[in-house]
């Protein structure tokens, strides 16, 4: 029988001023790649006019052409063009990018804006995304971030602070009485900052069913799953490892039936812990940003302290 054990800078319209970040560029580039590029500041510019400074840095051994393009992808409109001829390694480009405001001020919604580089004929593509919101007059860009190889629980106590010294790491629990029949619905999140989806515990008779579900994922969201692991305890006592590197002969399989009589002695209130780990952006789509995760709003911590009492 299995022993149980249970997870841009920013941005301000000022009159006629929009700062645009394309910090998703800056020396993210993967090795290899033939440039990097740095924001240097805001451009000043005509009236009418907003735009950035960006500095390319070549990388590449051979001479060639960069051109650089700005395009709106929701629009499919180019905002910017402009190239560079018989560029070699060690030259430094500083790009005076206009966009026109009309074009951007009108935008309330997330766009995605694609950067695309030529050099040594390959075409290198960086995708940016922008959340334009109308705030006092200002429109505050925010630029999408990427979170890898970050681990996602579901909610509950965290073990740092019920067992303080088992683990530095945010990893959280879910205690669960199996007796409710049916499904239980408890938040998924990331990093311990973003709700990214939702875990399920389904009951039926003596089987249960836990399965996990990221948002938008039927929309191509932008959350991978590089890893599973889940597993229950029967209490805090039996808790003396929580890293699935260490567990992996101990944890059951996400969507397989398990039996509370067999694999779990019997035991109808249990802790769950969910520990994957995940890729993803803080926006899942385009329009969609994150819900970000506040462990002490009052609804969650009602529901915390309901679930810790469930605790033998």
């Amino acid at each position: 029988m299995k022993k149980m054990i249970c997870s841009v800078v920013l941005t301000a319209l000022m009159t006629a001023l929009l700062m645009v970040v394309l910090l998703p560029v800056c020396g993210v580039h993967a090795e290899g790649k033939p440039l990097t590029m740095t924001y240097v500041g805001p451009a000043t510019l005509s009236a009418g006019q907003s735009g950035d400074v960006l500095k390319t840095v070549i990388n590449s051994t051979e001479s060639g052409t960069v051109t650089y393009t700005l395009t709106d992808v929701a629009r499919n409109t180019v905002i910017y063009q402009q190239e560079k001829n018989g560029v070699q390694a060690g030259d430094e480009i500083t790009w005076q990018a206009p966009y026109d405001d009309a074009k951007l001020s009108a935008a309330r919604t997330v766009k995605r804006v694609k950067a695309s580089f030529r050099m040594d004929g390959k075409t290198y593509t960086y995708n940016l995304f922008y959340n334009y919101s109308a705030k006092d007059g200002t429109i505050t860009i925010e630029r999408a971030k990427w979170y890898y190889k970050n681990t996602a629980c579901s909610f509950g106590p965290a073990f740092r602070d019920i067992r303080p010294g088992m683990t530095d790491k945010w990893y959280t629990f879910t205690p669960v009485d199996l007796t409710v029949q049916g499904r239980q619905t408890f938040e998924y999140v990331a990093s311990n900052m973003y709700v990214i989806g939702e875990v399920y515990v389904d009951v039926a008779g003596d089987t249960v069913y836990v399965s996990y579900y990221n948002y938008y994922a039927e929309k191509e969201g932008r959350t991978k799953t590089l890893s599973e692991f889940f597993t229950f305890f029967h209490d805090l006592n039996s808790v003396t490892e929580v890293e699935p590197e260490r567990m992996s002969d101990l944890g059951f399989h996400f969507g397989q039936p398990i039996s509370i009589q067999n694999d779990l002695n019997g035991d109808t209130r249990v802790l769950l812990f969910v520990r994957n780990m995940v890729d993803y952006s803080n926006y899942p789509i385009d329009s969609v940003r994150f819900e970000r995760y506040w462990p002490n709003l009052p609804e969650r911590v009602t529901l915390r302290n309901a679930m810790e009492r469930l605790m033998d």
